[in-house]
């Protein structure tokens, strides 16, 4: 897979940085023209509405993410390894008080 087989269509889920900050994050694309993006579902946070400048997505992150489960779980898991875990507030990912919320890996049974 290259970075042109990354999809932006609404409701795709994407690996992203957020201008100014040092979290990563995994946003949901809310539109495609001009690309906007929401990091939560509350619609009173500043990470609910983001423009282009606003972020900058991490490709080949976005790759991982968007592929199958196993490829899912690897990228999880390889932020939780550097400490530095993905962080979301979308209820579509388990999130249901509208916080931000680290997305952990789900755990082998």
């Amino acid at each position: 897979m290259t970075t042109e087989d990354i999809k932006y269509a609404v409701g795709c889920l994407l690996v992203i940085w957020v201008t100014g900050d040092t979290h990563t994050y995994i946003a949901e694309v809310k539109q495609e023209e001009p690309l906007q993006l929401k990091v939560t579902d509350d619609t009173g946070s500043p990470y609910h509405f983001l423009k282009a400048g606003d972020f900058i997505v991490r490709q080949n992150q976005t790759l991982q993410l968007q592929g199958d489960n196993e490829s899912q779980q690897a990228l999880l898991q390889s932020y939780v390894d550097k400490k530095n875990p993905l962080v979301s507030g979308l209820k579509r990912l388990g999130v249901t008080d509208w916080k931000l919320r680290t997305i952990l890996p789900t755990p082998n049974v």
